[in-house]
């Protein structure tokens, strides 16, 4: 049963529940700060949440009208909450119930990010703003009693507890890491804390393996080498 709200709220959403990666990358808005800016001529307020995992748009009003705008993008195959549900629903986004890790803490500082965006372009009126701070303290307040947060609370925490439970430790070992986009960043974190001998950091663009590499102390890969440092390492992630 949905509850109306004396304002109406909607969340239109994709996620790694029913969605694989290239099918969110063709409904995936490349330029947030130019749709949110559109979204501001059609909603009293509006915030975009992109991650690798999920894409939710959420919108002060009616999901007849949220709809038709993400038609007229030319974006299909969400979806749809509103209220009461949408609400729930983004208590639930907060709490990092509806992750691939339950409990990751990321999803907080996104929410934040998306708001913050949402700010800049002035589309972020006080029901939007209202929302998502309260969901962003209920989420840190459900860690907090709880401890679900505890143990892998990332996907990059969770790819190097599995490495350590396959070898037993991580200490002295080479590692390689393939990709320096959000995955990649999270697992290279999560290494950083390791007692490694080395990690190398492999991407298609060599400068964004070197950033990655030079914040961590590891060693940046050309593509061209990769075969190379494959046989060094006792990991690949």
């Amino acid at each position: 049963m949905t509850h109306a709200l004396f304002s109406p709220f909607t969340i239109a959403g994709i996620s790694h529940h029913s969605a694989s990666v290239a099918d969110m990358e063709m409904v995936r808005f490349p330029d947030e700060e130019a749709l949110l800016i559109k979204a501001g001529e059609w909603f009293k307020g509006a915030i975009l949440l992109q991650t690798c995992n999920r894409i939710e748009m959420m919108v002060h009003g009616s999901a007849d009208l949220l709809g038709t705008f993400l038609e007229r993008e030319g974006r299909g195959g969400w979806q749809i909450w509103k209220d009461a549900e949408a609400l729930s629903h983004l208590l639930d986004l907060a709490a990092g119930l509806d992750s691939m890790v339950i409990g990751e803490d990321q999803i907080l500082g996104q929410l934040r990010k998306a708001l913050t965006l949402s700010e800049t372009v002035s589309v972020a009126d006080p029901l939007i703003t209202l929302c998502i701070n309260k969901a962003i303290h209920a989420g840190s307040e459900a860690r907090r009693m709880t401890g679900i947060n505890r143990g892998a609370v990332s996907i990059g925490s969770a790819a190097v507890l599995l490495a350590e439970e396959q070898l037993g430790s991580l200490a002295g070992r080479h590692i390689l890491v393939l990709g320096s986009g959000e995955m990649g960043v999270l697992v290279t974190q999560a290494l950083a804390a390791k007692q490694l001998s080395a990690i190398y950091v492999a991407n298609r663009t060599f400068d964004r393996a070197k950033r990655l590499a030079e914040k961590v102390r590891g060693t940046a890969v050309l593509m061209s080498e990769l075969y190379r440092f494959l046989t060094l390492s006792d990991v690949v992630i």
